[in-house]
């Protein structure tokens, strides 16, 4: 896997955004719905009405996506254009900015079920996560595009220079075991709290801590103001650069040639296996003020996963490069896909100053509930921040929840901030079905979106009455 273009890249952009019709890692519609299990996902401290016993798989899935650039109705638009991605002016004099970041979350529940014993209530999980960030500078878009021939008319001839500096992009895939208790202390008070044992499965980064290029542009073709192979013959390309690669695969990672260069990623399904541990916590707990009004506060995901050096593959790029274009570098620095390693020389690094521990992407949540007829409607409010790379993502959540019985919830609710107003969420429990979004497509240019999907049964008894604590 050698060679990555622009429309691979923007069309990737876009499947991370779209493919959540389905940036919170968890769903906040969900969290006053005391019917659902979901919402122990986001405060280990609160208690459903009753047991539950999840749906391997389906049971509890949830996809999110954000973006500071790109909405969905301009991904749409990009793709449904007929001209080419590097035409398109919008795209690239309007949208992009100096800084695009996107971020990917992916969750699942292979197994879980959660079950009241005694005065407490116990969960059991086995998932699968997979976090995504990435932070792209807009330079790198326009030197493909110049590269491609277009958007040359006002530089034709002179010297373009493109800071491609502080880029990075970071993949982890990790699996979770863990257990939950949470217990009523008082009347008013329970507390909760999650341990996870961590299972390192894959990562990768792309850190470009300096990359400058000098690219000598062409004049333009006379006859058609087109660009061909031979005008690029003779200009000067040069760059400094200060990056690396690294993978951690059991199985798999980079392989190099004789040379030391990148010679391919390689994967082998049959040696995958486990190639980092660690661990995590989450606390949670909620305090009644009133008979109407509750309050409650949770830290999510405080851990981190130590990854094997042994399992670590890694490449960088250092130092400058002047180069003349001619027809037998054409391919490697002009003509061909724009991040394919050739371009960059990136060569075999050694492992001994690589950072082996990770922290998780923690989650801060506090939030407010006050109760209306007999606790069957509610209105509520929260906050959450995730530190996520490469910015803290911070959303406020307003919810009216509807929960007349435990086999059905209904929430609607609104999160300005990351989908910049213009989304509206919704959250149902028929049964054992629940299915939600907090950033619902209505046609209008969401830089957000998410979804869950779940089906549970229920399992064990009741919570304790007060009586009984």
């Amino acid at each position: 896997m050698k060679r990555f273009g622009c429309k691979v890249l923007l069309l990737l952009g876009g499947m991370f955004v779209l493919g959540g019709t389905a940036q919170a890692q968890y769903l906040r519609s969900s969290y006053f719905m005391e019917g659902t299990s979901a919402r122990l996902q986001l405060n280990p401290g609160l208690q459903p009405t009753r047991g539950y016993f999840n749906i391997p798989v389906i049971g509890s899935l949830n996809v999110s996506a954000s973006s500071n650039v790109l909405g969905t109705s301009d991904i749409i638009d990009v793709l449904d254009s007929k001209n080419s991605l590097y035409s398109n002016d919008k795209l690239f004099d309007k949208l992009l900015q100096s800084d695009n970041r996107l971020n990917v979350n992916l969750n699942t529940d292979i197994l879980s079920f959660g079950w009241y014993r005694g005065k407490g209530f116990w969960t059991f999980n086995v998932g699968l996560r997979t976090d995504i960030g990435a932070s792209l500078a807009k330079d790198m878009f326009s030197m493909m595009r110049n590269m491609k021939g277009f958007a040359l008319e006002d530089m034709a001839g002179t010297t373009a220079n493109y800071d491609l500096s502080n880029q990075s992009v970071n993949v982890k895939a990790y699996a979770e075991v863990g257990l939950g208790y949470s217990r009523r202390i008082t009347e008013k008070l329970t507390v909760g709290a999650r341990v996870k044992v961590l299972l390192g499965l894959a990562r990768a980064e792309v850190n470009i801590n300096k990359f400058n290029v000098d690219l000598d542009l062409p004049n333009l073709n006379a006859t058609g103001g087109e660009v061909s192979p031979s005008d690029w013959y003779g200009k000067g390309y040069s760059y400094t650069a200060d990056a690396n690669v690294l993978t951690t695969l059991k199985g798999g990672g980079m392989t190099f040639n004789e040379d030391g260069k990148i010679n391919k990623f390689d994967m082998k399904l049959e040696d995958m296996g486990i190639s980092g541990t660690g661990f995590g916590i989450d606390l949670g707990a909620s305090y009644k003020i009133w008979d109407n009004l509750t309050v409650s506060a949770s830290v999510l995901d405080l851990g981190f996963l130590n990854w094997k050096e042994s399992e670590t593959t890694v490449a960088t790029v250092t130092g400058n490069e002047n180069v003349v274009i001619d027809e037998n570098n054409y391919d490697r620095y002009i003509g061909g896909d724009f991040l394919s390693v050739e371009r960059f020389d990136f060569k075999k690094g050694s492992t001994e100053n690589v950072k082996n521990k990770t922290r998780l992407y923690s989650t801060v949540l506090l939030a407010g509930e006050y109760g209306l007829l007999n606790n069957k409607l509610s209105v509520g409010a929260m906050y959450t921040a995730r530190f996520v790379e490469p910015k803290t993502l911070n959303e406020l959540t307003f919810s009216a929840t509807f929960r007349p019985a435990n086999w059905l919830n209904a929430a609607v609710s609104y999160s300005p901030i990351l989908a910049s107003g213009k989304s509206i969420g919704l959250a149902v429990k028929l049964g054992p079905l629940f299915v939600g979004t907090d950033y619902m497509f209505l046609g209008r240019n969401s830089k957000t979106v998410n979804g869950f999907i779940g089906i549970s049964l229920p399992l064990g008894g009741k919570p304790s009455t007060s009586s009984e604590m």
